[in-house]
């Protein structure tokens, strides 16, 4: 074989080469507009989500949005003439802490689909090595929550429960 047909051999698995790293990712591009767009209507529904719980003695019932922010308190008319201040405290802030915890289920089943999609899907820097991440472009869902963060006083209630990857 001559040099040129060494040189046009090579040319061409180097063109094959290249035709397979454009179409995986063409494919990744397109999972991430998927993931992306479902992101966003998932969002759109979540800005929406309420939860309300009652406490455990019947007297309190408290409506939280999905960010945990209470929004509305029901105070039973018995309360004051059964209970103290201290039980009503404590009713109050037990419906908050059950309404706060379904509203974050509510929210992280919501977006299971999502944050599953992302976590198959694989990463530029997989494929050619040196190439930036893409999973840093993805905004994630903050699931980790567990029953001694609800309960906790010094929790920052206004912290979203979506936050971007880069920022985590």
């Amino acid at each position: 074989m001559t040099d040129s047909g060494i040189r046009d051999e090579s040319r061409d698995r180097h063109r094959g080469r290249n035709a397979d790293l454009r179409a995986q990712v063409d494919d990744m591009l397109g999972a991430l507009q998927t993931q992306t767009e479902a992101l966003a209507a998932a969002q759109g529904t979540v800005a929406g989500l309420t939860a309300t719980a009652e406490s455990p003695d019947g007297l309190v019932r408290v409506t939280v949005d999905a960010a945990g922010a209470v929004r509305s308190v029901s105070i039973a008319p018995a309360a004051f003439g059964r209970t103290t201040t201290e039980r009503l405290a404590a009713s109050v802030t037990a419906a908050a802490v059950a309404a706060t915890a379904d509203v974050r289920a509510q929210v992280a089943e919501l977006l299971a689909p999502v944050t599953a999609a992302a976590a198959s899907m694989p990463d530029l820097s997989d494929i050619v090595s040196g190439a930036p991440s893409l999973r840093n472009l993805v905004p994630t869902v903050a699931t980790e929550f567990t029953p001694a963060d609800i309960v906790d006083d010094l929790h920052d209630w206004r912290a979203p429960i979506l936050r971007e990857a880069h920022r985590g």
